[in-house]
């Protein structure tokens, strides 16, 4: 654990102090979230469902439209893919509410997820209905701190910068 706080603060990056300290509160706040999940399994780990809810409550509130669309077998990760996904989670919805699907009020995602026949999480996040987008030159921050999340574990990313909206879909063992 001491050690991803220390990947999130040596990642992190701002223009300003104080939204340095947003950026690296909120990301902490992630991995704090999925710690009350382990509490209630006793450190066993966190279901993939419980994770995304907690990370994209903002966005599920009732009486509104469904902005996000989530869909997936009972998979419980054990704590480090746990907290990894989280991380990721918590990224991805700061970024769509930023830049992508979550900035406009016609945006929504669809976040899915299923166990592969080699044991592994499959999980595709896809936002449509947002700006249009146009693939990257470079890789932003938010990419790298993915990458830099889920390859540790053995896991693998791909980023599909479509017109119509991002697709990330995240492969990880469980």
């Amino acid at each position: 654990m001491l050690a991803n706080v220390q990947a999130i603060i040596n990642l992190s990056q701002s223009d300003t102090s104080e939204r340095l300290k947003e950026v690296i509160s909120g990301r902490i706040q992630a991995m704090a979230n999925v710690h009350s999940l382990f509490v209630e399994t006793r450190w066993i780990g966190a279901e993939v469902s419980a994770i995304a809810k907690q990370e994209l409550a903002p966005y599920l509130q009732e009486g509104q439209d469904k902005r996000i669309v989530m869909e997936g077998l009972q998979i419980v990760l054990e704590p480090t893919a746990a907290q990894a996904i989280a991380v990721v989670l918590h990224e991805l919805a700061t970024n769509a509410a930023k830049y992508g699907a979550l900035s406009n009020a016609k945006g929504w995602i669809g976040l899915d997820w299923s166990r592969a026949e080699d044991g592994q999480l499959m999980l595709r996040w896809t936002e449509l209905g947002g700006p249009r987008v146009n693939a990257p030159e470079r890789k932003g921050f938010g990419s790298r701190l993915i990458e830099g999340t889920i390859t540790p574990l053995g896991g693998k990313v791909h980023f599909d910068w479509r017109a119509e909206g991002l697709v990330c879909e995240i492969a990880v063992p469980t």
